[in-house]
């Protein structure tokens, strides 16, 4: 992934570290194998060095956990594991700790402060603001820039207390196997005329850039260009231009950043080479975005007129074609915290970029700001929860002008670590700018990795064989007979996809049919997660269900909702060894239904049918 300073890693100087030893000791090199990660921020490598020492004998090593924790908390999709190491962390802390020493069994005071981030990603936001608190109490004469950065956070967690309770109805949609594999796959930009996207895909070695390109109103298949930009796998798609025949990109090496460009000619990428000095200075430049006229750039560089960290700075290009020196902005959209990757839309004046300032509910939220008349920039708008979450919320890249963009989501039911989805702040159909033809059939994708909601029943009952409307055989009239079906979702998600919309609209019918008819919608959670946030999120699926009936003609007064969070499990969340049961935990996201007056022979509702291989065993 792109080594950026993308949260505020604080207290971490890495020292040289890695001298000969007079006496091998494996579990000492293993330390320093994983200092050697953690500093080169390969998250992945460094936390199976440190699992090593924490099995040898030092699961009670406040310093260890503190590591473990902080790999744990930059590997996006695994965030959450940090909080067990790092609650055992916060248990021996000194402000004495003496970074990169083995023998030193305490932890850094900044351990606090990350066990909080670890918190409030994990929306436990009232233990966050208490572990920030700590921080600060322990802290008093901490780096300013730190201090600031944690009262940020405490703001952000009681903003997010509020604005959780009140999600936008937004619509995710995966862009199918031909572009996300098994691996991580990110940053997909577009061209502005839709003729061209380009992406990231990680490999077994390095991280590839991808291009797709839109010929006779077909797309073509991914095509790796890394080799035809002479990439070294340390090139990271930023942008593209107006038709899709230039490309901007970010170099990364050990201490810097620069901006690289590649144009498309006779059917290949060429050599990538940097801008000119104004956009590459002797700082980090790790982002460009081009405007659709081709004469503005807009980067994000810490160079020394920025504000906070990294900041969002724009060039223009001069009569001659040169990229003139970037300006700042201004404090309208800089803060004294980090700005990154800014995309200006296809109308040229409206701007989305992630920032850890402004009003955010924690780490980098999205925003978007528009150029008046004037030249000024108007006050920057949050995008709404849950496209802005407690974690780091980065680029978004906008279509349409920013009714719907692109951008990696690390969702449990993805093909990969990683996967680029379509989103719309919408509840109707969209389709993507991909094209209704890419969507991919679910018996194209493979069975481990399936990613639609409906949990896979090995038995089938005959029942279960019939349509939504079936037949009785016995009837001389046949008596149309209504099978009302376990609605189920993705991890954390309360949003309706099409197939549970089918499911719902056959309870229309009935509830249509049968008008005296009331039903309770009752919401389900897996045991992932604490019983409150479940709590809350049950019941955002049970009234999810409920909000498309009511949109559908039934009357808000034959429906009922509750939320039962995990406390109605069907299945076995855990394995008997107490491994994690993903295919068990997909039948338990789900909501039931119940008649609660005038039920009808006719209507049956069915319960969720597990297999005997995943029910809970008593």
């Amino acid at each position: 992934m792109k080594k950026i300073a993308l949260t505020l890693i604080t207290g971490l100087t890495f020292l040289a570290l890695f001298q000969l030893n007079a006496q091998k000791d494996p579990i000492r090199d293993e330390f320093f194998d994983g200092e050697f990660f953690l500093a080169e921020e390969e998250y992945s490598e460094a936390i199976q060095a440190y699992l090593k020492v924490f099995n040898a004998g030092n699961q009670d090593n406040a310093n260890i956990n503190y590591r473990i924790g902080m790999c744990y908390i930059n590997i996006p999709g695994e965030k959450n594991k940090a909080i067990p190491y790092l609650e055992k962390a916060v248990t021996n802390v000194s402000p004495n700790y003496r970074e990169g020493v083995y023998k030193d069994p305490k932890a850094p005071v900044d351990s606090w402060l990350f066990l909080g981030n670890a918190y409030r990603i994990d929306y436990q936001l009232d233990k966050a603001i208490n572990a920030y608190n700590k921080f600060l109490e322990l802290s008093p004469k901490g780096k300013p820039a730190d201090i600031s950065f944690t009262n940020q956070q405490i703001q952000a967690c009681e903003r997010a207390k509020k604005l959780i309770n009140n999600p936008a109805e937004i619509k995710k949609e995966n862009l199918g196997r031909k572009y996300n594999t098994n691996q991580n796959n990110f940053q997909a930009v577009f061209s502005a005329d839709g003729s061209a996207m380009a992406y990231m895909s990680s490999q077994r070695f390095y991280d590839a850039v991808y291009v797709v390109r839109k010929i006779n109103n077909t797309w073509t298949n991914p095509v790796n260009v890394t080799s035809q930009i002479e990439s070294d796998g340390d090139q990271y798609i930023n942008s593209l231009s107006l038709d899709g025949s230039k490309m901007f990109l970010t170099r990364i090496s050990a201490f810097n950043a620069d901006i690289m460009e590649s144009e498309f000619l006779s059917g290949m990428w060429t050599k990538s080479v940097p801008l000119n000095k104004n956009i590459n200075s002797k700082y980090f430049e790790s982002h460009a975005s081009l405007s659709p006229d081709g004469n503005s750039l807009y980067i994000t560089s810490n160079r020394n007129e920025s504000l906070g960290g990294m900041d969002i700075f724009i060039s223009k290009k001069d009569a001659a074609g040169n990229w003139g020196a970037p300006v700042n902005p201004g404090k309208t959209i800089n803060t004294e915290f980090n700005e990154e990757t800014p995309f200006i839309c296809e109308d040229g004046k409206t701007l989305f970029f992630s920032s850890q300032g402004h009003n955010s509910i924690g780490g980098y939220d999205i925003f978007y700001t528009v150029i008046r008349d004037d030249g000024s920039w108007s006050e920057p708008v949050p995008l709404p929860y849950p496209i802005n979450t407690t974690d780091d919320d980065l680029f978004f890249f906008p279509v349409d002008n920013g009714k719907a963009g692109y951008m990696t989501c690390y969702m449990e039911e993805g093909f990969g670590s990683g996967d680029i989805y379509f989103i719309s702040i919408s509840t109707a159909v969209e389709l993507s700018a991909l094209g209704e033809e890419e969507k991919v059939a679910p018996e194209e994708v493979i069975a481990e990795e399936i990613t639609t909601e409906e949990p896979a029943v090995v038995q089938v009952e005959p029942s279960e064989q019939v349509t939504e409307k079936i037949k009785t055989p016995e009837a001389v009239e046949p008596t149309v007979k209504y099978l009302i079906k376990p609605v189920y979702f993705n991890f954390d998600s309360y949003a309706l996809t099409e197939e549970s919309l089918e499911k719902v609209d056959v309870i229309t019918s009935v509830l249509k049919q049968y008008k005296g008819m009331v039903l309770e919608i009752r919401g389900h959670t897996d045991a992932i997660g604490t019983n409150d946030y479940n709590q809350l999120l049950s019941e955002r699926r049970a009234k999810a269900v409920m909000n498309y009936l009511i949109s559908k003609g039934i009357e808000s007064g034959r429906l009922k909702y509750k939320g039962l969070s995990m406390s109605e499990p069907v299945a076995a969340n855990k394995n008997p060894d107490g491994t994690d049961n993903r295919e068990g935990r997909r039948f338990n996201r789900r909501v039931e239904f119940r008649v609660l007056v005038n039920p009808a022979d006719e209507v049956i509702i069915q319960p969720a049918e597990v297999p005997d291989a995943l029910k809970i065993r008593k």
